[in-house]
């Protein structure tokens, strides 16, 4: 396994998630604009990318493991982990809660102010989580040939 597959999967949660907080401010602003499921949906799709992202990014650190990098570079590579497993399981956690809560009460519009809460923190987390994995390869040179 050759292809580095992690760095072409984390794209999509990051997109996703960033569409969804975005799409999901813009109903809040003017609600006839778009669909009030859109950020949902999103949400959905970053989950589920969100998952085999994770995964690749455990065979990259198999793979990154082996060359023994200095204890600085691990400690972000450790970081950068844990944020992912936050960004990976908050989303898909939440994308279950906000789909349940959202069908059991369609008429409160209190969930979609919720939602954009959660969707602003899951958004920071996805961005300080790329701003890592941005460090390692562009400045550590992890990941690269």
């Amino acid at each position: 396994m050759n292809f580095p597959y992690h760095p072409v999967l984390v794209h999509f949660p990051i997109a996703f998630l960033l569409g969804a907080f975005f799409l999901q401010g813009v109903h809040l602003y003017n609600p006839n604009w778009i669909c009030r499921v859109v950020g949902m949906w999103l949400l959905g799709l970053a989950a589920f990318f969100s998952i085999f992202a994770a995964i690749t990014g455990q065979w990259e650190l198999t793979k990154a493991g082996e060359i023994g990098y200095d204890m600085k570079v691990l400690e972000i590579i450790n970081l950068h982990e844990t944020m992912g497993n936050i960004v990976t399981w908050g989303s898909t956690l939440f994308f279950l809660v906000w789909v349940n809560v959202f069908f059991k009460n369609m008429e409160d519009k209190r969930i979609d102010i919720l939602a954009f809460a959660f969707l602003f923190i899951l958004t920071c987390c996805v961005l300080f989580t790329a701003y890592l994995g941005g460090q390692l390869v562009w400045i550590h040179g992890v990941g690269t040939p």
